[in-house]
């Protein structure tokens, strides 16, 4: 396999920072005033979510959590583009090698979706009717223009698009890049766990991109399409953006220094997420369902799937905030509608 870059990343020890709460707070390279009653994992990302992606500052506002809770929320709008550029992710032709297309999964594991898988992809998924390519000239058939894009990446993928590699540039969006986040500043845990479907994403990265839920596969593949990730687990749709399904080594994590996991964001429920592993190379043997456990030093957080598992974690245990629209100044998120399903 080619080797992705998250094989050659390695993660910085930093440390977290404590200060004196204030109703708004500055974001000065990482740091800034962060609110002391904030949980750990809140102060984490705080302390270093990118200020690229910081459109103002940080904001500590009431807000009702999906639950009924009434509680206090950190107010973040940003922008979820990050410091890197986004693909490749669908091959031009079936000659193309690994370095020029992204990845795709199947039953927990990764392939590089090159020419080469393209073009065997009816071997692949054991069905002659895949074809994604001319056979003539190799050229493998790829979703370029805006109209192509929202025909494709969507669960009902418009029949014109069917047997398409899927992609998505990032300018291609119906939907501003930046949002409006609300998390509560200590996470609450709900009366019952949901599925991590149809929430509004799983939670967010340091640079601002938002973890997002289980991407259709069922629904793509029916269409007789892919589409592929790039080689930091991302790709565009016309209604989200750029957003992530894996965690690779593209995302940065805080080190931490008793060998556990390294936190690589914070969930939308305001729980931390943090890495599969801890540093020892083991993956916690005591995660429930949601991938969640509790430690004495952090309390309960996430640890996020393997790389190639369709979901960043398993469910969601706490109450939600609200993610809407730039410029929405209140969260209730007892009013919450679904996203739409793309």
């Amino acid at each position: 396999m080619y080797e992705r870059p998250w094989n050659r990343i390695s993660l910085a020890s930093v440390a977290l920072l404590t200060l004196s709460m204030t109703p708004a707070f500055g974001h000065e390279d990482g740091h800034g005033n962060i609110p002391a009653d904030a949980s750990p994992a809140m102060q984490a990302f705080l302390a270093h979510v990118s200020d690229d992606a910081m459109m103002q500052e940080a904001e500590i506002v009431d807000c009702t959590l999906s639950g009924g809770t009434k509680t206090k929320c950190i107010k973040l709008v940003l922008k979820q583009t990050p410091d890197y550029e986004p693909g490749p992710w669908c091959p031009s032709s079936v000659t193309d090698g690994p370095e020029a297309a992204g990845i795709w999964i199947k039953d927990g594991k990764v392939y590089d979706a090159d020419g080469a898988f393209v073009e065997n992809l009816s071997k692949f998924y054991d069905d002659p009717k895949w074809k994604m390519y001319n056979s003539e000239t190799g050229e493998v058939l790829v979703t370029k223009s805006f109209d192509a894009c929202f025909g494709a990446a969507r669960v009902d993928v418009w029949k014109e698009y069917y047997y398409y590699c899927a992609q998505c540039e990032t300018d291609q969006t119906v939907a501003s890049p930046i949002n409006t986040y609300f998390i509560p500043l200590n996470p609450v845990k709900a009366e019952k766990s949901v599925p991590l479907a149809d929430q509004p994403g799983a939670g967010l990265a340091m640079n601002g991109v938002r973890f997002e839920g289980p991407a259709p596969l069922s629904a793509i593949l029916k269409a007789y399409n892919i589409a592929p990730f790039d080689d930091c687990g991302g790709h565009v749709n016309p209604f989200a953006g750029y957003h992530y399904h894996f965690v690779t080594g593209c995302v940065e994590g805080i080190a931490d220094p008793d060998g556990h996991a390294a936190q690589v964001g914070i969930s939308i429920d305001g729980y931390g997420l943090y890495r599969q592993l801890n540093v020892d190379g083991r993956e916690p043997q005591d995660l429930d369902q949601c991938r969640g456990h509790s430690s004495e030093e952090l309390g309960y957080h996430y640890h996020v799937s393997a790389l190639g598992v369709n979901s960043i974690i398993g469910c969601i245990t706490g109450e939600l905030g609200c993610v809407s629209p730039p410029g929405t100044q209140s969260c209730d998120a007892t009013k919450r509608h679904a996203p739409p399903k793309n």
